[in-house]
């Protein structure tokens, strides 16, 4: 959604970045934060996922000792401990639940990891295309790593998983960027496929009927996250009615910090709403999506193809090469199209 999806985030801000002179609202308009009046907190969430929470908090903990196989496939290397360690099970939980449809990556080195010649910004991309006879058209993982004028390091954090026509399911989309200890800016997202306004069955299926709806509603009333807007319209025409789009503070209006910080946010209310969100996708892959023909799957093909050249590649081949220069452009770009 926010791009490939981690890539085009970044290169929302790729103006050069050593021209101090852009100043912070240019290189990045949600830096600037002004929280909400309070209406309850994130600790909201967390009480009502409570029984998630400690799953998710034993998981970590498992990562943290035993999931260096998952974190060689792409580590986040840049995020605080939390952030990195519920990408990191959120990326095993896909490699686990997808091991029998995806091949192993085939993405080249020069993709895989890469910097810019100021050496001020590095990431890392790796795709996975799906089996032949399988669901998926690729997963794809990433990192970005910038060091801005003024707004100093950004990290962002990004994975997204791209299906074919053999299902209706929703895409997904999950991405962190943070811009400080304390601030962050969270996508969770089910890119629908099909026109929610001409399709209500669609939508009831994997948005009504999945409870995904009680937990946006959780982080809109929560004090300490303020809703993203995107200042793009194509991205926000991208986005489900239950998109998780906000920016989550540790300071709330009082200016008295939240118990445990943003960690403490990550692991017990952005770590459940992000696997519950995994959760109704692996469902919608195999049980509530269907496969569709005729004149639908012309108008599923067409759409999945716009999301893909319109949403992604157009953007990668025109932002990219301002920040990482023309070759590291060409060949992430080139991954991209061949989805591996």
């Amino acid at each position: 959604l926010m791009m490939v999806w981690s890539v085009l985030w970044c290169c929302s801000l790729s103006l050069p970045l050593h021209r101090a002179s852009y100043g912070v609202a240019t290189l990045y308009p949600f830096v600037a934060e002004i929280p909400l009046p309070p209406r309850g907190g994130l600790q909201a969430v967390a009480r009502r996922q409570r029984r998630i929470a400690w799953d998710c908090q034993a998981s970590l903990g498992s990562m943290a000792s035993a999931g260096k196989s998952h974190a060689e496939w792409v580590g986040f290397p840049f995020l605080p401990d939390a952030g990195r360690l519920v990408m990191e099970d959120l990326a095993a939980i896909l490699d686990t639940e997808l091991s029998s449809s995806l091949n192993d990556s085939r993405t080249p080195p020069g993709v895989r990891s890469f910097k810019n010649p100021e050496g001020n910004g590095m990431g890392s991309v790796v795709i996975k295309s799906g089996k032949p006879g399988s669901k998926i058209d690729f997963i794809l993982k990433s990192w970005l790593h910038c060091k801005l004028p003024v707004v100093g390091d950004i990290n962002i954090a990004t994975l997204t998983g791209i299906l074919n026509l053999e299902t209706d399911a929703p895409h997904l989309e999950i991405e962190f960027i943070q811009t400080g200890p304390e601030n962050l800016i969270l996508v969770l997202d089910l890119l629908p496929r099909k026109d929610l306004v001409l399709h209500p069955e669609y939508l009831k299926r994997f948005y009504e009927d999945t409870g995904l709806e009680s937990i946006r509603q959780d982080f809109e009333k929560a004090s300490q996250a303020q809703p993203y807007v995107s200042s793009v319209m194509y991205i926000r025409c991208l986005c489900s009615p239950t998109a998780i789009m906000c920016k989550i503070s540790r300071q709330q209006l009082s200016g008295e910090p939240l118990d445990g910080g943003l960690d403490r946010v990550i692991s017990y209310a952005v770590c459940p709403a992000a696997k519950k969100l995994i959760k109704v996708w692996l469902e919608g892959i195999f049980k509530t999506g269907q496969c569709v023909d005729g004149v639908e799957r012309e108008i599923l093909q067409r759409r999945d193809i716009m999301i893909k050249t319109e949403g992604i590649e157009s953007d990668l081949s025109s932002n990219m090469p301002r920040l990482f220069g023309q070759d590291i452009a060409d060949q992430v770009v080139k991954a991209f199209r061949k989805g591996e």
